[in-house]
């Protein structure tokens, strides 16, 4: 048959039916000719929308850690280095066995087949387990996904990786599997829906998710102990693969039960040879011949026990990649005589070769290659220090206003721009108004209504907003396309809840009633509907389009949440606090102002909400502390390109919104705080005679050539009870016994009282009664409230502190509460956050777990998840040195650290 009839009528070529199909949008066509008789046609069964949303999970997962292995400089990735790794498998008949780097897929194999699917990566710093990781990730969503170019099908059994940081799960508040979920959502909100709702909890719940768990070492050592214990205690289905450095996870002293685990083995110098060798430029293969036969000669010299990790022989390769580098200095003894002073070196050098000079890139503002070595170690450096001093791996842009710097100076300098502006709008406006107004009335008696009315509207607006998506203030996430109305308002709808909603109604509601209440005592009750209109209303649906969570599968980059926090910032400036403005000029129309006053009380008013929305925006946040920073020149003024470029060098890797070090050492070593090999000293033995002190010993002061403690270092490392002024201390073979007096409430409130007082200076910045006492006395009491507070606190009589710890049990005093508790009632005992009522008391003290039946104590020593408080002590999780050799001495074994 040459012709075929079409269903609209009319003849068609064959050539033209294969035109129509090519174009066509359906899923299943089937043409048929004359047919006689039934046509029965069975097509395929319609997919699960689960396994839909794995899929697209899998290739979210692909893309990017694809990106992010290119990133990392691997080298040869057809010919990796050789890495050995001894596998203990737990249900394997290859248990004690080798494997190797360059057989991932082996390793992949034999833990998809684990019951239960759970393995520990083990190994010394440096020695690779972030790239396994990374790779096996890979691995994993590739053989999900299948191959359709080289017709390999997916394999649907295959869980899909999910690469995580352990330093967002507070694990003692907070239990594995919601955690994970929380995270998928987060950072893959656009995932394909299921019966309405994101997939992440049933692909968690179904066992379809294998988490990839990174960073334990980096934890303190309570959240360490906290992250195993819940680990194990997860569901069997809840699979994981975990990275630590085999010390810091031996110290733990906890056993997590079926769980498999790998340990790297040190590189051999002929392994390292080979690769630094295969990886070198051809013109420098006469160059590294003298490193390769350092290494076959002296295979337990300083270089040779220096490139046993992966790191190093990166480091290497990286700092010797130059057309005129010389890897020969390296074999110099005298130069560099041991292993520390090769890893120093190497460490120093890895910088200067990432910003080593190229040709500029016309099109960009700073090419890589084209900032400074010298100014680049230093900007490093001082982001290096801060996350040391927070005691994180992460660096999150939206938390630059933390540095010390930047905390004392951001805020009151945005407080004083919104100041400037307020008060120079008042002044032309009530010029304006003086001089070509049409009331009778002067214009200083309405020159605060407005622009008080605009900071309220803005207020309520960016709180219900919050509220309504669960929003933690100054917390950045992706955001839909705002220009995309439909889809932004689906997505909005579909991220509230029945008590956001609430919450966030209640928010709008009160100034709404407010204002109706207010409209009754005036004879225009029209203008105020139509401000109300204009200025709350219409508002609250476009700070809705804005401000919906993103759509997309991809999970975020840092690059990615500043361009969409920008650009959220920058619409509600110019399209929400415009409309502001407007409603308060249509109140002013309708009541039969001038046209100068229509003008002036619009203008009144968006300054008003531009105020608000301003110091609430992370946008203007960040742009004023990075202002602030590059003045002192603690960070480059295009800081997020320079973060780009030392990604793109290798130095930094990107975890979601957050840049972290390519490796800790790295952090380390810039923060100028090294880890030695050399082991801790050992605790010593109780005295046998008692200890009693009433008074601190005279503390000698530090020679002149020795740089003083800091003050993190202080509080990371506490002294003995009995140095502590008004304590007693007595440590007996028989029982550990201090008393002491402390103040009933801390000494700080400071930072709360100075946001107040911002607050209250905004609120009469929008008032302009500058020349009144009332408008000072608020905003100079919450200063005073604070300061009242110490001094209460300072006055009130102390409280008395007692702990007793023997080899009967552990009894405890704070204030007029009691506590005891028998070691027979005890499952173990360890350092936690204190909470008190549920309220975080901000300070950590020793914690015990009840055996089920055991008796409760009173509710001021609940804590959470069934553990009880037995003192506070210290505002970091590290204790009393001489308080936690008690409670190692008589616990038997049930302390935890």
């Amino acid at each position: 048959m040459d012709t075929q009839r079409g269903e609209w009528g009319g003849w068609q070529s064959p050539s033209e039916v294969r035109n129509i199909v090519q174009h066509s949008t359906v899923e299943y066509l089937v043409q048929v000719g004359y047919v006689h008789g039934n046509l029965v046609v069975n097509l395929p069964p319609t997919r699960d929308p689960a396994d839909i949303a794995a899929e697209e999970l899998a290739r979210a997962v692909r893309a990017r850690w694809s990106a992010e292995a290119a990133a990392w400089d691997l080298g040869d990735t057809q010919a990796p280095l050789s890495v050995r790794w001894l596998a203990r498998w737990t249900s394997s008949a290859d248990t004690g066995a080798a494997v190797r780097s360059d057989r991932l897929g082996d390793v992949v194999d034999t833990l998809c087949g684990l019951d239960p699917r759970r393995m520990l990566v083990l190994g010394g710093p440096g020695s690779g387990k972030s790239t396994l990781l990374a790779m096996t990730v890979l691995r994993l969503a590739e053989r999900h996904l299948g191959d359709v170019t080289r017709g390999v099908l997916g394999d649907r059994a295959t869980p899909v990786p999910v690469l995580l940081s352990l330093e967002s799960w507070e694990a003692e508040t907070m239990a594995f599997r919601d955690w994970l979920v929380g995270r998928i959502e987060e950072d893959h909100p656009g995932l394909p829906r299921v019966a309405g709702e994101h997939p992440a909890r049933r692909l968690v719940r179904d066992g379809r998710v294998l988490a990839v768990l990174d960073g334990l070492d980096e934890l303190p050592d309570h959240r360490r102990a906290a992250v195993v214990r819940e680990l194990d205690a997860a569901p069997r289905e809840s699979g994981f693969v975990m990275a630590s450095r085999t010390e810091e996870y031996r110290a733990l002293g906890l056993h997590m039960a079926g769980v498999s685990d790998i340990e790297a083995l040190p590189v051999g110098p002929r392994d390292a040879a080979r690769y630094l060798l295969r990886t070198a430029p051809d013109a420098l293969h006469e160059r590294w011949g003298q490193v390769v036969d350092e290494l076959a000669e002296h295979p337990d010299g300083p270089l040779a026990r220096a490139l046993t990790t992966p790191l190093m022989i990166w480091l290497a390769r990286r700092a010797y990649s130059g057309p005129y580098a010389d890897p020969a200095r390296l074999t110099d003894r005298a130069w560099l005589p041991t292993r520390e002073a090769v890893e120093k070196h190497l460490l120093d050098e890895v910088i200067p070769a990432a910003f080593a000079p190229r040709a500029h890139d016309t099109e960009r503002l700073h090419a890589p290659g084209r900032w400074n070595a010298v100014r680049a170690r230093g900007w490093l450096a001082f982001l290096a220090r801060e996350l040391d001093r927070r005691r994180t791996a992460e660096f999150s842009w939206w938390r630059l206003n933390r540095a010390w710097a930047a905390r004392l100076l951001t805020v009151p300098t945005l407080a004083a721009l919104c100041i400037v502006l307020a008060e120079s709008v008042l002044s032309v406006t009530t010029w304006a108004q003086d001089t070509y107004g049409d009331s009778v009335l002067p214009a200083s008696i309405f020159e605060h209504t407005d622009m008080l009315a605009g900071f309220a509207f803005g207020m309520s607006l960016q709180m219900a907003t919050m509220f309504w998506f669960g929003d933690r203030i100054w917390e950045p996430r992706r955001r839909a396309n705002p220009f995309k109305a439909g889809a932004a308002l689906r997505s909005a709808s579909r991220a509230a809840s029945v008590r956001r909603g609430l919450t966030a109604f209640a928010v709008l509601l009160v100034p709404s009633a407010l204002l109706a209440l207010l409209a009754q005592s005036y004879s225009h009750p029209g203008a105020f509907a139509a401000q109300a209109l204009l200025s709350f209303a219409a508002p609250a649906l476009v700070m809705a389009v804005i401000a919906a969570p993103s759509d997309t599968v991809d999970a975020a980059t840092p690059d990615e949440l500043l361009r969409d926090e920008r650009r959220t910032t920058l619409l509600t400036l110019g399209v929400v606090a415009p409309m502001i403005g407007l409603g308060a000029g249509a109140h002013a129309l309708l009541t039969g102002k001038g046209p100068v006053d229509v003008t002036a009380a619009s203008v009144k008013a968006l300054t008003g909400a531009v105020m608000v929305l301003v110091v609430l925006s992370e946008w203007s946040l960040w742009v004023v502390s990075k202002a602030w920073l590059a003045l002192l020149g603690r960070v480059p003024w295009s800081l997020m390109e320079f973060l780009r470029d030392a990604y793109g060098q290798g130095l930094l890797m990107r975890y979601g919104g957050t840049y972290r070090f390519r490796h800790l050492r790295l952090q380390e070593h810039l923060a100028g705080r090294e880890r030695h090999a050399t082991p801790s000293p050992a605790v010593p033995a109780p005295r046998q005679q008692p200890l009693v002190v009433t008074q601190p010993q005279p503390r000698r002061r530090p020679p002149a050539a020795e740089p003083l403690p800091r003050f993190s270092e202080m509080l990371d490392n506490p002294p003995a009870m009995h140095e502590l002024r008004g304590y007693t201390a007595l440590s007996t073979d028989q029982a550990y016994v201090f008393s002491g007096r402390d103040r009933r409430l801390p000494l700080g409130h400071w930072p709360w009282g100075g946001l107040f007082m911002v607050v209250a200076m905004l609120r009469l910045a929008a008032t302009g009664n500058w020349d009144e006492p009332a408008g000072w006395v608020s905003v100079a009491f919450w200063p005073v409230f604070a300061l009242l507070i110490n001094i209460v606190a300072y006055l009130l009589p102390k409280t008395t502190r007692e702990l007793r710890v023997d080899a009967h049990g552990i009894e405890a005093r704070m204030g007029r509460h009691r506590v005891a508790y028998a070691w027979q009632d005890v499952l173990a005992a360890g350092v936690r956050q204190v909470y008190v009522r549920g309220r975080n008391q901000r300070c950590f003290g020793p914690h015990v777990r009840l055996k089920p039946g055991a008796p409760t104590p009173k509710p001021v020593f609940r804590g959470r998840d069934g553990w009880y408080l037995v003192l506070p002590l210290h505002v970091r999780p590290t204790m009393p040195p001489d308080v936690v050799d008690a409670f190692a001495r008589f616990s038997g074994g049930r302390w935890q650290g």
